[in-house]
């Protein structure tokens, strides 16, 4: 049995026996087990939107999301993990493949119960990473075929987070976040996402009616969803450049928004049905433009 430092910040190092994994891989400077600890007490703030947008970062959390993030492209910062990670072969792959492809980020080791204080979950899988907020711009909508989604004023973070999903499924462009919108670093938006909010691209804070004109200049027809009295999504022409304005769950779109927009679309629907949820409405056209140009295609 060997022995290792755990340090507490908040006093005197002391000296614990550990079981954890020990070889050169399962063991990264000293274990913080300590929740009073500044470090800790730094990343627990990132709990809160207006620290994840002063610092321009956000964490993930979890073995798949972290999987999807190490993936990509994303810049990692820091990475968080507790011996919990390592029971599993899966778990330990991935704190190998993070050693060898993030040997410059920050590193935690800290205890299941410090990790249990950090995570957003109910049950947390042994690993929690700071990423870097990544900032798109119009030209990278531009450059990509598909739908633009604009979404004004959503406030529900699975559906954030199922839009960005189905979106990128359905070979979208990416989406627009008015002001308002919930923030897409919400750790439940990053959750429902399922790594789509890293592939995808999407611009946020943005004003509606700013945005309609940059969707014109983009050579898009715009399109504003309602339940009822617009042309019905089985006839528009989604293999055309457009971009569809999404409303509020409950409230919609403004009538200023409608008005403004080339067209209104209505999804078909039992008349006993008033309304669907925005992401279902989302997914449908989605798929309904994504339908349309495969059939063009054969």
């Amino acid at each position: 049995m060997l022995f290792y430092p755990i340090f507490h910040y908040s006093g005197r190092p002391s000296f614990h026996y550990s079981k954890s994994r020990l070889n050169s891989e399962s063991i990264t400077g000293l274990m913080i087990t300590s929740k009073s600890n500044p470090r800790i007490k730094d990343l627990r703030l990132l709990k809160q939107a207006k620290h994840r947008q002063a610092r321009g970062e956000y964490f993930i959390e979890g073995v798949r999301l972290a999987e999807e993030a190490f993936g990509s492209s994303q810049a990692v910062r820091r990475i968080v993990y507790s011996p919990r990670l390592e029971n599993t072969p899966r778990g330990a792959a991935l704190l190998s493949l993070a050693r060898k492809k993030y040997p410059a980020a920050e590193w935690f080791h800290v205890s299941d119960e410090i990790l249990d204080s950090l995570s957003d979950t109910r049950t947390h899988q042994g690993i929690l990473a700071i990423l870097e907020r990544r900032e798109h711009r119009w030209e990278d909508l531009q450059k990509r075929e598909g739908l633009i989604l604009l979404l004004c004023e959503l406030q529900d973070p699975g559906n954030l987070g199922t839009i960005f999903r189905v979106t990128e499924a359905g070979k979208g462009a990416g989406l627009v976040l008015s002001r308002g919108t919930i923030d897409p670093f919400n750790p439940k938006v990053v959750r429902a996402s399922m790594g789509s909010l890293f592939r995808l691209p999407f611009l946020v804070d943005q004003d509606p009616v700013d945005s309609l004109r940059a969707f014109r200049s983009l050579g898009c027809r715009v399109w504003a969803t309602a339940a009822g009295g617009g042309t019905s999504l089985w006839e528009v022409d989604l293999t055309l450049p457009a971009a569809v304005l999404f409303g509020q769950e409950g409230a919609g779109l403004s009538g200023e928004l409608v008005e403004a927009a080339d067209g209104i679309l209505t999804i078909p629907m039992n008349p006993a049905v008033n309304s669907l949820n925005v992401a279902i409405s989302a997914g449908l056209v989605v798929y309904e433009a994504y339908r349309q140009k495969t059939v063009r295609s054969l």
